[in-house]
Order: C-alpha cells, then structure tokens, then sequence
C-alpha cells in the first residue's frame, strides 16, 4: 500500500482517539507512552492484519509512523496487549466509531439513507477443515450487525453477539444508535427483519421509510397486516436497490481485515469486532479523501494541458 496513505490512516486513528480519551490513565502513569497513541496502534494491528509483535516489529523499523503516531519509543507487544486488555472498553470503541462519522460529510437533503444487515466472523484462525471436527465450535461463530450509510458506504452503528442470529432483535438498538447521531431518511433490510411491529415503529413513532421485503407467511396468501400488505403489493425494487451496499462494505472488510477473528476469549472478540468497524471507517475516510486529491490533481493537470 502506499506510504502516504497508511501515513494519513495512522493521524487519522490518532485524531479521532485523543477525542475520546484521556492522554494518560492515572496520575501515577510513568508516562512514556499516550493512550491515545496505543489506540491508534490497535487500529493500525487491525488494518495491516498483524499480531503484536508483528505491530511491534513494524514499528521499530518506521521512524515516519512512529511520528504520525506520536511515540518517542516502541511499546512493547505486551504492554499493547494488556492495554487492549484492560483499558480498551466496547463503550470505548462505540464512541470511537460514532467519532469516525464526522470524518464523512452530510449528504445536500441533510437525512441519510441506511442499510442494515449482519454477517459472520469465525471465532478461530483455524483451518476450515479442523474446525469441522470440533462439535462445540462448528455451528457458532460472532455476528456482527451494522448500519451502513449508502452514499458515503460508512458504518454507523455496530453491534455483535453469538451466532447463528437472525438479528431480528437488535434492529431497535442499531436504528437508535444510528439516529442519534444523524437523521435518516429512509431503511432498507432483508426480510430477516420483516415484522408489522417494526415498519409501524419505524414510519409512526421514528418517522422513518421502512423498505422490508415481506415474506413471511402462508406462500400466496396475502396478509391483513396494512404495512406487510403494502410491502407485498407495491414493494419498490429500484429503491431497495442500495441494500447491497451494506454487502459490498462486508465484502471489504473481510477482504481487508480478514474473515477469522485471532482474540480468544469472548469479550475480547467483541471488542476486535468493533474495532474492525472503527478501521473501516478510517480506511474509508482514507480511501475518499485520496480519491479527492487525485481528481483535483487530474483537473489541474487538464487545465494546465489545455
């Protein structure tokens, strides 16, 4: 990858994380280090895909990230380790990811159009194949549900668990999350999340256009329910048509950042979820903003040719 951009992904991590918390623990900190400077490292572990002492050993040999980071040293893999331990919180990385969105501009209406959906990572680095052979792990893996802006394609809320889920049960908190941080014009989803109750929560009481494909049912039999109804008979496919940008983001992030989780323990995997999603964000931002430089330089060069 360019040097620039990882560059300009590491101030970025660094920004967003000295917003969030404090640039040291306790009083009684030796000091030598920041906390948002370590955040910003465990960002920079998910993005390049690296273990700690992989991180570690990067460091080391990268005086320019070292300063985009703001080290005067190399932390050790264990000191980064014990700090996504105990100090990395999923309220942290919430707020985390709720602070990368304003790295994205608002759209010209002022209201977002979203797309909700969930997919899967494995809880093991472990060979399909030895994975299969172990009853306990074979059928269970972590769900991670996300809201996504279509436009800008940037996640804006999160959510993770154990699955196999439908996710039908977090729509409420994703949609809350996601709507207190911008207005949303209107939500696409599959029909995992077909229910009467959600569209008449959504459009009455959220005032949000809720496009559901209603499918549940007896095949053939159209529903009494109004909302479900309408779904059946006037269901608008070129506007439904934006849900598979929530797949393209899934699509991304596994391809980036990997589709197995390396954390062990349970919580541990929730808190690489969510900080998958704050990375792809950054990414994101990174990605935007260098396309951006490239066609104001494209169009200066043409005016110039010309």
């Amino acid at each position: 990858m360019p040097r620039h951009e990882l560059r300009q992904f590491a101030q970025l991590a660094l920004h967003i994380a000295r917003r969030q918390v404090p640039p040291y623990g306790s009083k009684f900190s030796p000091k030598k280090f920041t906390q948002p400077s370590l955040l910003a490292c465990l960002c920079l572990k998910e993005y390049l895909k690296l273990d700690y002492r992989g991180l570690e050993a990067l460091l080391s040999s990268a005086a320019e990230l070292r300063e985009a980071l703001a080290l005067r040293d190399v932390p050790d893999h264990s000191m980064l380790h014990w700090f996504a331990r105990h100090k990395v919180t999923p309220t942290l990385l919430q707020r985390l990811l709720e602070r990368s969105t304003h790295l994205f501009h608002r759209p010209r209406r002022g209201r977002h159009v979203v797309a909700v959906d969930a997919t899967g990572f494995s809880r093991r680095s472990a060979s399909r194949y030895y994975v299969a052979q172990l009853t306990h792990w074979r059928h269970t893996y972590l769900q991670w549900a996300t809201v996504v802006w279509t436009h800008p394609q940037v996640i804006c809320a999160q959510q993770a668990y154990v699955g196999p889920d439908s996710g039908y049960r977090f729509l409420r908190p994703l949609v809350a999350q996601a709507q207190a941080e911008r207005p949303i014009q209107r939500l696409l989803a599959d029909a995992a999340y077909d229910s009467e109750a959600h569209h008449r929560w959504l459009r009455e009481d959220c005032g949000i256009e809720s496009i559901i494909p209603a499918t549940k049912g007896r095949p053939g039999r159209p529903t009494q329910l109004p909302y479900r109804r309408r779904m059946q008979r006037w269901f608008p496919r070129r506007k439904y048509g934006q849900r598979w940008m929530v797949e393209t983001v899934y699509s991304v992030v596994k391809r980036k950042f990997g589709e197995a989780l390396t954390a062990r323990g349970y919580w541990q995997q929730i808190k690489q979820a969510f900080l998958r999603g704050v990375t792809y964000n950054l990414y994101r931002a990174v990605q935007l903003s260098c396309a951006w430089w490239r066609l104001t330089l494209h169009r200066a060069l043409m005016a110039f040719a010309t």
